[in-house]
């Protein structure tokens, strides 16, 4: 089933083990465009159909192929070309986190094109997204992505490179956003390269990520602020390994190093840059036809430069797991939990962390819905206090025929902080929304596909 992006968008910065061995896939249909407040992560916002970028794995009832809805695309020479619109348009309570409700409108055009060759793969992808705000304009905004990624086949092993570019916002409903009147632009490039060695039941697959993060200027209360201080380049590399067990059952080892480079700090402040080293473990296991487990823990070190910040040693989990009672119905549980990267100056990051469920039902062939939750917690660094958001939402998507789909989203957020008084305190110094708020969300989509 094929998504609108998240209206919430925020430059998390990394699923290290996700982006690593590819097991953690994206949840949620056409209601992720409306989807609670919070970091949502790169991925997101990256197509999963170019090569270089990781695909779904496992059959779902959002995933699985319906030949008499899905669009075949348009061929152009050896290329399938799938261009796609999406409208949406409903009413959010609260755009801002202050209590100011208002219309909006969502338009998504997008364009992918994937090579139909019968060794090597290649792929691209564009998309618009334009958010309306009618009663709220400076909340208004406009994202784009462009992406391209390629794969060879050389003997047994696989080549795969990638390149993205992203021009995102970020709201200040998200936990560990600043307190911005408007949003906050960023742009991303990110490149990215892995190669799999196949030994048959043992494979192994170096891989690299570098993404550089720049971000525009803000005004807080009507005051300009900059942003350059948070411009960085984060720079990934490791190995995953794999073995085999059996079809579908496989043991995974992931070794990573990461390091992260403030490129323009602020004059008087303690250095955000730090250096990492994650040592991650786990299964992808199928276990018989109703369940499926992905599951990856270790811990990470965080060497931070400053020697205020010192030292963080976190436990790290990527986890899902998908119970599928019957045909028509799909459970989906994930667990994520991480260190993420400085959102203001002063601070030293936070550790992050996100469970959700799903539950995907067909009520007929032509009539799915979804029922939603999760909680979402930033535990900020030396004592600087915790944020969480707890959400709920469903809804109900409508396959009209290949073309044209309808769907109907509900969702709800209740957002908090707590600590003690001179951490919050620190945190509206340094820039930080206290995020505390409620919200509701309801919306009517149409996507438009050939």
């Amino acid at each position: 089933m094929a998504q609108l992006p998240s209206r919430e968008t925020c430059p998390g910065l990394r699923r290290v083990a996700a982006r690593a061995i590819r097991v953690v896939a994206l949840l949620g249909g056409i209601a992720a465009w409306a989807s609670p407040a919070g970091a949502q992560y790169l991925q997101n916002y990256v197509p999963r159909g170019v090569p270089g970028y990781g695909t779904d794995r496992g059959v779902t009832v959002l995933s699985r192929e319906r030949p008499d809805y899905d669009t075949d695309g348009v061929r152009v020479g050896s290329f399938v070309v799938r261009p796609m619109l999406g409208e949406a348009t409903g009413y959010d309570s609260n755009v801002n986190g202050a209590g100011q409700g208002s219309w909006l409108m969502h338009t998504a055009p997008a364009v992918s094109a994937q090579s139909d060759w019968g060794r090597d793969r290649l792929g691209a992808a564009l998309s618009l997204d334009n958010y309306a705000d009618f009663d709220q304009p400076r909340q208004s905004r406009t994202d784009w992505t462009a992406t391209i990624g390629g794969g060879k086949t050389i003997g047994g092993s696989n080549l795969n490179l990638g390149y993205s570019h992203l021009s995102l916002h970020q709201t200040s409903t998200e936990l560990a956003s600043v307190a911005s009147d408007t949003p906050v632009a960023f742009q991303v490039d990110d490149v990215r390269g892995d190669y799999t060695v196949d030994f048959g039941r043992l494979s192994f697959m170096p891989n690299v990520d570098l993404r550089n993060f720049t971000f525009d200027g803000t005004t807080v209360l009507g005051v300009p602020v900059s942003q350059s201080y948070r411009d960085r380049l984060v720079s990934q590399g490791g190995v995953t390994v794999r073995y085999s067990l059996s079809e579908q059952r496989n043991l995974l080892l992931v070794l990573t190093g990461l390091d992260s480079h403030y490129t323009k700090p602020q004059r008087g402040q303690p250095s955000n840059n730090s250096r990492s080293v994650l040592v991650l473990a786990g299964l992808d296991y199928l276990a018989d036809g109703m369940f499926r487990y992905q599951l990856l823990a270790g811990g990470e070190v965080r060497i931070f430069a400053a020697s205020v910040y010192g030292t963080r040693v976190a436990p790290i989990i990527e986890a899902r797991a998908i119970w599928t009672p019957t045909g028509l119905t799909t459970v989906t549980g994930s667990l994520t939990r991480e260190i993420e990267d400085p959102s203001a100056e002063g601070t030293s990051g936070y550790t992050y962390s996100i469970g959700r469920i799903v539950v995907d039902h067909e009520y007929r062939r032509d009539i799915l819905l979804q029922g939603r939750g999760g909680v979402q917690v930033a535990q900020y660094l030396h004592g600087g206090g915790t944020q969480t958001a707890f959400s709920i939402g469903a809804g109900a998507t409508w396959l009209v025929n290949r073309n044209l789909r309808a769907s109907l989203e509900y969702d709800f957020t209740d957002q908090s902080g707590s600590g003690n008084s001179s951490a919050r305190a620190a945190q509206t110094l340094s820039g930080l929304s206290s995020g505390a708020y409620s919200r509701n969300v309801i919306l009517l989509a149409l996507r438009l596909a050939l």
